[in-house]
């Protein structure tokens, strides 16, 4: 059930289930997003909810989920692709985090719908391991969305995210100057995305055009 939607600037947001969300949606360029992995439940260490179980990464996502991102793009940047077994080609982008704590990956790697190439990233990103700054336990920098946008052939101009979480890849669509969509299941970190995306529009990249007559609507569409 989609429980609100709520539009700043050129991102349109949905408080919601994203196998909801997704069949009422029109085609957009490109899907990227950071899906749960499946790697079972655990303690957040990190972020606003420090200390809580995090219980939705037990399961990867259904095929429901991979046949309306199929539907909906295009291309498509699916990270956690070695967890997840959902390799559509050849190719794939790899993030190398360069990160000191020896319990966590020390790389990432996304599924990608075009080429037989494998692009990789080093970009060491300190924020990782402070947890004053991230909002999310699985929160990934605004740079490595950055660079999966760039990657994409032919310049998308939309882009969904049915996991936004906390709004990087968001965030990485103002500053690109893209149109954005994303869904969040968890109340909080969706008003946490809003919260961030707000404050990415009032710090414009001086090299990119903001939106015309820059607006915020928000609707309220179930009350449950």
């Amino acid at each position: 059930m989609i429980k609100r939607k709520r539009i700043i600037g050129d991102c349109t947001l949905y408080l919601g289930d994203c196998l909801e969300v997704m069949p009422t949606l029109d085609k957009v360029d490109a899907v990227v997003t950071d899906p749960p992995f499946g790697v079972g439940n655990f303690i957040q260490s990190t972020g606003n909810k420090r200390g809580q179980a995090v219980t939705w990464n037990e399961c990867v996502p259904s095929q429901k989920y991979f046949l309306q991102i199929n539907r909906l793009s295009k291309h498509r940047v699916i990270w956690g692709a070695n967890y997840m077994n959902c390799f559509e080609g050849k190719g794939a982008l790899v993030w190398i985090k360069n990160q000191p704590m020896p319990d966590f990956s020390k790389a990432e790697i996304a599924s990608v719908s075009w080429g037989n190439k494998v692009e990789i990233l080093n970009y060491t990103w300190t924020n990782f391991v402070n947890t004053k700054v991230t909002t999310h336990p699985c929160e990934r920098p605004v740079r490595l969305y950055e660079w999966c946008i760039e990657q994409i052939p032919n310049k998308p101009c939309s882009i969904l995210d049915p996991f936004m979480g906390s709004g990087s890849s968001a965030i990485a669509c103002v500053n690109l100057g893209r149109k954005f969509i994303g869904i969040e299941l968890d109340e909080d970190y969706f008003n946490i995305a809003c919260e961030r995306i707000r404050k990415a529009y009032d710090q414009p990249d001086l090299f990119i055009e903001p939106p015309k007559n820059l607006q915020q609507i928000d609707l309220l569409l179930d009350k449950k």
